[in-house]
């Protein structure tokens, strides 16, 4: 998802709402839990390299180089 159309979507809410993460992705659940719930920590732009790891999970390498791009992170947290 691109800046501009998470700035979309959110100027259409009240801006003083929380706002929260959450994911269904099984990879990631506790037993018996259908989501898990993250706390953002910070918004922020880096230079990073996409790629994925020998076993196919999506990777960042963070660095400036050829191969790398500008790239927006949100920093989450399950500790609230």
């Amino acid at each position: 998802m691109k800046v501009r159309e998470i700035q979309e979507h959110l100027s259409k809410l009240d801006p003083e709402l929380e706002v929260v993460c959450y994911s269904e992705d099984e990879r990631l659940l506790v037993e018996k839990r259908d989501f898990i719930l993250f706390d953002i920590l910070a918004v922020n732009s880096t230079n990073a390299k996409r790629l994925r790891l020998e076993d196919g999970t999506p990777y960042l390498k963070f660095e400036k180089g050829p191969d790398s791009a500008v790239i927006t992170t949100i920093e989450v947290t399950a500790d609230f």
